[in-house]
C-alpha cells in the first residue's frame, strides 16, 4: 500500500503533529485540524463514512424492530408453539432490511 502524498504528514521536532494537523481516532493517519471528515476512513468525497454509517444505524434499528416483533408474534401464538426458525428470521430478516434502507436513505443525502 502506497502513502497518500495529498496531505502533508510532517511532524514537529518532538514527535508530535506539526500544527494544523490532527490524527483520526480510527485509523491514526494525520489528516487537517479543520477536516469534517477523515479521507482515509470516509472516501475522498466522505460517501463511504456516510454509508457505512448508515448501514450501522439502519441495523441496529432493523435488528431492535425484528426483535420486537418476535417477541410480539411469540407472545400472540404462546411460547409453546414459537419456533427459533421464524424468530431468527424474522430478527435477522428485519437486520438485513435495515442495512438496505440505512444505505440507500445515506446515499440520497
Amino acid at each position: 500500500m502506497g502513502v497518500d502524498q495529498r496531505l502533508p504528514t510532517a511532524t514537529a521536532p518532538a514527535g508530535e503533529p506539526a500544527q494544523g494537523m490532527i490524527a483520526c481516532p480510527s485509523c491514526s493517519q494525520l489528516v487537517p485540524a479543520g477536516a469534517p471528515y477523515c479521507p482515509y476512513c470516509c472516501g475522498e468525497d466522505g460517501r463511504r463514512g456516510a454509508l457505512m454509517r448508515g448501514a450501522m444505524l439502519g441495523w441496529l434499528f432493523g435488528f431492535l424492530t425484528g426483535g420486537l416483533a418476535s417477541a410480539a408474534w411469540s407472545s400472540y401464538v404462546g411460547p409453546e408453539q414459537t419456533a427459533w426458525t421464524p424468530v431468527l428470521m424474522t430478527t435477522f430478516g428485519c437486520a438485513a432490511a435495515g442495512v438496505i434502507i440505512g444505505m440507500i436513505v445515506s446515499w440520497r443525502r
